[in-house]
């Protein structure tokens, strides 16, 4: 088996590697390929590449080509071009069948989101696969490499660059980038870089540069990807919150980088050498995209619960609060604080100060993402992003939109589609002009289809513009002059201007005198940022070899003067890059641009102070945080970094006194990022904001030594009683967890007091009760976040008893309804017998609302069976079908003779619901009567006398019950069902479901993700068919069908064609009406039309978006609660 090769230390060698001279030179020590597996074949030719552009909505004047098509790549999920226009792929064929979803393994999610590395992933596996394991080293993802040979604009050749990535731990491989030769391959848990020596077209040598990527399964796509370089030469990525724990040696120094719960971005020079998380707090951003002023984005999807997606400006060190716990939380709301407390949302009032928030919600699912480089299409264009929206149907779109400045962050402006009508998975520009997408071509899963496209303007394409761009970077800069070099700085195409940086920087020393003359005097901006940019470069690659400050900051002293150039981006990017060099000259200057009119001038100066590390800075800090006032959250971050790189701990804590409560703030977030016990100091400050936000940090990351002082809020005094909702819940719920989770005897008998007082707000009562419930067996995951963090396995359950049973009687007695609901359970975790009276009398009172009363009937069970055989009598005999559900239940476990004869009852004379619930219970009754019983019920299913509404309950108890003759009778039914009914195998799904359960699947919970794509009532997302009021127009079979096999009947405005006539024509669009005669499409191209059906030669219809194998994720019961909520939609 290959084994990943460890990269060595930085060397001479290495630093020419990272000057990118001689790019074909300086490696030691590589590893010969070993395919593990061979790569996958071919597909079958595409034979509707061109005839699929009907379907396309295209921006006005431009033209659209099929650059690539099967056989020639299959399931692309990224690709890139290098300075020759060969095209690299990132393909999967791993998706589902070696990369799986957690969604489909609910029963592993705790152990998924306990793992801290990928070994214990692996573990995971081999605990629950056994003989299946191999099932998941079977197929390979690959690179492929694509040629256009003969120049015409379409690839001809093509040749498996790169296989063999077959691991159990491998997947999916979702970013390549090529450069020089080298091609980096992100898939984890590595990543790659992978060359071709002999020029076959073929990688034989790859290169381990990281490992440790995808340290859980969660969401399929929370994947390593993104690569690009920025502009100070650096390599960055991304991963999703599949989280990652990897080693880095910085300055020869080895550490660990662990953000095993949440995305981030991360960077590394090009050898994977000093990696460092540059932001994170990220879900799932797929692809980075740096404008022509080094600004950094992404674009993150949402967590199918009811948020938008994001376009995140990313700054160093921004946390834009994402924690994959968030992901499993439906109760007190969906996704607890990522919702309640706005995380996702633009900037606002309510959401914590900690995050960094996104410019802007757009899109649906954010997947590749470039920036306009400057040439190959029309000028409208400039200053353009483009950000394909991966839905999963032809719905989905490339985006084209710009920004513009907003103090130091951007807001978004001018959107428009680029195209509608692809699964655009990534977007790139070519050498030869035009921007290309990748096309997933149908539906979610691998399909061993894929289409490249081209959109151009031919007009554009022929101008000498284009034809200089692609010459130049095919030609390469190792031969051109310094002079030559220089010019290219200011060429109107960023690749071409990025590339004569990097060779500048490359030449070192004797490029310092050419960058430094055009960073001070050339009359383009953009030639002077990437002067100072490659300057960085230097002092950066300097710093690597001689790990000597002096030494770095040579290449630098030009620079100074630009902190005061009358160019504001000038000034800011100077700025920027004296602070990474840590340019102790610089530092007056510095301090001076606090206080520029520039917004963005102000945010890098603070940065650069805080790397300076000068204590004599924090005063001019604390002024500029005074003075925005947490007005630009951008500027407050700044501040809050600066505070944490100067690393005076006194100054912080004596900032944390200072009368501006925006200073206060800023000290309190430096301290939240210390993880210092002293944050506690702000529970009590005055501003209530303040006392939320260390609320936050104490409990959410947490910070374990100042969990008692959270806690103590739960006395509850004034200063928190009269707090607005949006404050005081937040902060409840935390104080109440930290008593919870801190788990002494004090904060038991802190919760109990809680739940005691009639002033403090019903639901957090509820929870207190809920905590001391949980008490003795905790959860794994956290109250709050759902992050795994186990508290001990059993805890004493005297202290959560002793604590609550002075209280317990009361709360039954007078406190409101859902208080009562959690006292009675948390009477019957702690057996407190004492209750058992008043839960008695609760049952007894029919005047209560009968969820309390139920309630109450649950909570008797082992505290007194006396009480216990009164109320069950009293219960089946009440007016209430819930509680006479339960009684039927409970009884069940009683002597074997009552059982039955309760459950008997229930089937001959209860109504729907009670009989569901008895013969659920028949299934757990090994008994001989229990079987009869059963036997006698599934005689009556064979001969179809078993009401629909009992179907599935009957064939859920048959299944579950020990009794072989059952099993028989069950397979009997099972094979005589109808071969040719495509509900067949799900017709007891369309009656007899619990529609309150249904929508809960249908809002809460993340498996399904109906949200993420339907609507109701205006809540949801937009990619499939609005269900407002579906039940009025579809019948049950029609929405069951919809769930269990989506691509038999498609919705009106949904289903995508290409029809080919007999005389040769050729259309593609929506289908909009069909009848037995003709049809009629709106077609992008054609507008409507309308085909008599003897016409049609052929149609091909795309998949819905609608993913196939809901049935994996959701049982019978799932999909009947769903039909019924569904059909009570009018």
């Amino acid at each position: 088996m290959w084994q990943p090769e460890t990269v060595p230390a930085l060397t001479k060698v290495f630093f020419v590697c990272l000057l990118w001279s001689a790019c074909q030179s300086g490696w030691t020590a590589e590893h010969q390929v070993v395919k593990d597996a061979a790569a996958s074949p071919p597909p079958a030719a595409a034979t509707d590449a061109e005839l699929a552009i009907k379907r396309f909505t295209v921006a006005p004047g431009l033209k659209v080509e099929v650059f690539a098509a099967e056989p020639h790549l299959a399931n692309p999920v990224a690709f890139c071009f290098d300075e020759c226009g060969r095209c690299y792929v990132a393909e999967t064929f791993r998706l589902g069948a070696g990369v799986t979803d957690i969604r489909g393994h609910v029963d592993w999610l705790d152990e998924d989101l306990a793992c801290r590395t990928p070994d214990d992933r692996l573990a995971m596996m081999k605990r629950h696969l056994g003989s299946r394991l191999s099932d998941y080293a079977e197929k390979s993802d690959q690179v492929r490499l694509l040629e256009d040979r003969d120049g015409d604009g379409r690839v001809e050749h093509s040749t498996v660059f790169a296989s063999g990535f077959n691991h159990l731990l491998d997947g999916l491989g979702s970013g390549v980038l090529a450069r020089n030769g080298d091609v980096w391959f992100a898939n984890i848990p590595h990543l790659w870089l992978l060359r071709d020596t002999d020029g076959d077209g073929v990688a034989d040598v790859r290169r381990s540069l990281h490992y440790g990527y995808g340290v859980r399964f969660n969401f399929i796509g929370h994947d390593l990807h993104g690569l690009r370089f920025g502009p100070d030469g650096k390599l960055y990525f991304t991963i999703g919150d599949r989280g990652a724990n990897v080693s880095s040696t910085i300055n020869h120094h080895s550490s660990t980088i662990p953000t095993t719960d949440t995305g981030c971005v991360f960077r590394c020079n090009a050898d994977g050498s000093e990696l460092e998380v540059f932001a994170f707090g990220l879900r799932n951003p797929q692809e980075l995209a740096f404008d022509q002023y080094g600004n950094l984005f992404t674009g993150d999807n949402n967590s199918d619960g009811g948020d938008r997606a994001r376009w995140v400006y990313l700054v160093e060190g921004g946390d834009s609060g994402w924690r994959v716990g968030y992901q499993w939380i439906d109760s007190p709301n969906s996704r607890g604080p990522w919702n309640a407390e706005k995380m996702w949302h633009p900037q606002n009032s309510d959401q914590p100060a900690f995050l960094v928030p996104p410019v802007a919600n757009i899109a649906a699912g954010p997947s590749g993402t470039t920036y306009y480089p400057g040439t190959g299409l029309p000028e409208r264009f400039a200053g353009h992003f483009f950000l394909a929206d991966f839905h999963g149907d032809a719905g989905s779109t490339v985006r084209a939109f710009a920004l513009k400045p907003v103090g130091a962050s951007f807001e978004l402006v001018e959107a428009e589609p680029l195209v509608k009508g692809l699964l655009a998975t990534d977007v790139e520009f070519g050498v030869n002009g035009g921007v290309y997408v990748s096309d997933w071509v149908q539906g979610w899963g691998p399909t061993g289809k894929g289409r490249i496209y081209r959109f151009h303007d031919p007009a554009v394409d022929q101008t000498p513009l284009v034809r200089e761009t692609q010459q130049l970077l095919r030609e390469g800069m190792t031969k051109r002059s310094l002079k030559e070099l220089a010019r290219l700085l200011a060429h109107a195409d960023t690749r071409v201007r990025q590339e004569a940086q990097f060779e500048l920087a490359a030449r070192g020393e004797g490029a310092i005198k050419t960058l430094a003359e055009v960073a001070q005097r050339h009359r383009s901006r953009l030639a002077r940022l990437h002067a100072i940019w490659g300057l960085g470069q230097i002092s950066n690659f300097k710093f690597q070899i001689f790990n000597f400050k002096s030494v770095r900051s040579q290449p630098l002293d030009p620079l100074l003067p630009l902190l005061r150039d009358p160019d504001t981006e000038v000034r800011a990017q100077a700025a920027k890059v004296l602070g990474d060099a840590r340019h102790a000259k610089a530092y007056d200057a510095l301090v001076a641009l606090l206080r520029d009119a520039s917004p963005r001038v102000r945010f890098f100066a603070a940065l650069s102070l805080g790397k300076l590390g000068r204590t004599e800075a924090l005063p001019s800090i604390l002024a500029l945080l005074r003075e925005n006032a947490d007005a630009d959250p951008l500027l407050r971050h700044g501040g809050v970094m600066a505070l944490l790189w100067i690393d005076d701990l006194p100054a912080v804590l004596a900032a944390a006194k200072d009368e501006s409560a925006a200073v206060r703030l800023a000290a309190l977030l430096a301290l939240r990022r210390l993880e210092r016990a002293e944050i506690a100091t702000f529970l009590h400050d005055p501003d209530s904001r303040l006392v939320l936000e260390a609320a936050r940090a104490i409990n959410d990351l947490p910070i374990s030594g100042a969990l008692p002082e959270l806690a103590a809020l739960l006395d509850f005094k004034s200063q928190i009683s009269n707090l607005k909702s949006e404050i005081q819940v937040p902060l409840l719920r935390r104080a109440l967890n930290a008593a919870f989770r801190h788990g002494t005897r004090e904060t038991a008998a802190a919760l109990a007091q809680f739940a005691a007082r009639a002033d403090a707000p019903e639901a957090m009562r509820a929870d207190a009760l809920t905590a001391l419930g949980d008490w003795p067996t905790p959860s794994g995951r956290d109250r709050i976040t759902s992050l795994w963090r186990p508290l001990a396995a059993r805890r004493d359950t005297k202290v959560p008893a002793e604590a609550l049973r002075p209280a317990v009687v009361e709360l039954l007695h007078t406190a409101p309804d859902s208080v009562r609901i959690a006292a009675a359970r948390a009477a019957n975790r702690l057996a407190l017998a004492e209750a058992a009276p008043a839960l008695l009398e609760l049952v007894r009172e029919t005047r209560l609302n009968e969820a309390v009363r139920v309630a109450a009937l649950k909570g008797l069970p082992g505290l007194n069976p006396g009480h216990l055989t009164e109320a069950l009598k009293l219960a089946a005999a009440d007016t209430s079908e819930l509680l006479r559900k339960e009684a039927t239940r409970l009884a069940a476990h009683g002597p074997s003779s009552d059982a039955i004869e309760h459950l008997a009852a229930a089937l001959e004379g209860g109504t729907v619901a009670e009989k569901q619930s008895a013969l659920a219970t028949l299934a757990t009754l090994n008994s001989a009567a229990a079987e009869e019983t059963l036997s006698q019920w599934s005689d009556d299913l064979l001969a179809d006398k078993v009401p629909p509404a009992l179907q599935l309950d009957l064939l859920e108890a048959l299944a579950a019950h020990p009794s072989q003759y059952l099993k028989e009778q069950l397979a009997k039914y099972e094979a005589a069902r109808p071969k040719d009914d495509p509900l067949a195998g799900f017709r007891e799904c369309l009656h007899g479901g619990d529609a309150k359960a249904g929508r809960q699947i249908f809002f809460e919970r993340p498996d399904a993700a109906c949200l993420r794509c339907h609507k109701i009532n205006g809540e949801g997302g937009e990619i499939g068919p609005d269900l407002t009021g579906v039940g009025a127009r579809q019948k049950r079979e029609y929405l069951l069908e919809s769930m269990v096999s989506p691509n038999r009947q498609i919705a009106a405005g949904f289903d995508n064609l290409l029809v080919q006539t007999k005389s040769g024509a050729a259309y593609a669009g929506v289908l909009k009406n069909e009848t037995a005669a003709e049809l009629t499409l709106n077609s992008p191209e054609d507008g409507l039309v309308t085909i008599k059906q003897a016409d049609i030669q052929s149609r091909d219809k795309g998949l819905s978006a609608m993913p196939e194998g809901l049935t994996n994720v959701l049982t019978k019961p799932d999909l009947r609660n769903l039909v019924e909520f569904l059909s009570g939609l009018k």
